[in-house]
């Protein structure tokens, strides 16, 4: 079995200054262009070229603020890489199913895989953004509206994953950059995917803002790759 990497693109100018925070957060509640030279998505940037040395692929989820630009559809710094919805407005199935239609325009022709929900409950991050998480409620919608919610929000890879249709659904994964992780427990990660797949969730504005995020993630890559446990997608 093995690893499976969840990317949450949350922050489209980063974290890791107090102008970049402002940037984000002005981009989630009202509008900013995406400008590359000012460092529109630069952390996933980052983080793709580190995936790339180590040649991993991943699941990518963004939310409307954070869509790709043009000029990363148009060529190939998201070539085999799983890209997604982080949906944010789920107050209902309409709600939802424009926000999967717009990300589907933007990032046409590409295509959208599958979808997860930003946030888990806890507060309201953007204008747009509706907190409660309501997993059973976006297994249903999945099932209507044919893309798979593969990956849910609980910080537990203890949780058991279950069958829907033809796709697997994860209700739980290793949220590598919480405050409190414990990154003794990556030997733990490590051997429970050598039994059934792990889903590793990382927000990619921590592997450059947090500096213990960036070497949890660099020792746990290098722990799978001495014991041969292999990075897929779903």
């Amino acid at each position: 079995m093995s690893l499976v990497l969840r990317i949450d693109v949350d922050k489209s100018y980063g974290r890791a200054t107090f102008i970049q925070k402002v940037a984000s957060k002005i981009a989630e509640s009202y509008w900013l262009p995406s400008i590359e030279s000012l460092g529109y998505l630069h952390d996933l940037k980052a983080f793709l070229l580190f995936l790339s040395e180590e040649d991993i692929k991943a699941h990518i989820y963004f939310r409307i603020c954070s869509l790709p630009p043009q000029s990363w559809i148009e060529g190939n710094i998201l070539e085999g890489h799983k890209l997604g919805l982080h949906a944010e407005d789920t107050r209902n199935i309409d709600t939802f199913k424009n926000e999967l239609d717009d990300a589907r325009k933007h990032l046409n022709p590409m295509n959208i895989s599958s979808f997860t929900k930003h946030g888990s409950g806890n507060w309201k991050s953007g204008r747009n953004h509706y907190p409660p998480y309501e997993p059973d409620k976006y297994l249903h919608w999945a099932e209507e509206l044919e893309i798979p919610f593969l990956f849910g929000n609980k910080e537990d890879i203890n949780e058991p994953s279950a069958s829907y249709g033809e796709y697997k659904h994860f209700p739980g994964a290793f949220w590598i950059d919480r405050p409190y992780t414990d990154y003794s427990a990556l030997q733990q990660v490590v051997n429970q995917a050598k039994e059934d797949d792990v889903v590793v969730l990382i927000h990619c504005a921590d592997f450059l803002a947090i500096e213990q995020v960036e070497k949890g993630m660099r020792q746990l890559v290098s722990m799978a790759r001495q014991q041969n446990v292999s990075w897929i997608t779903h």
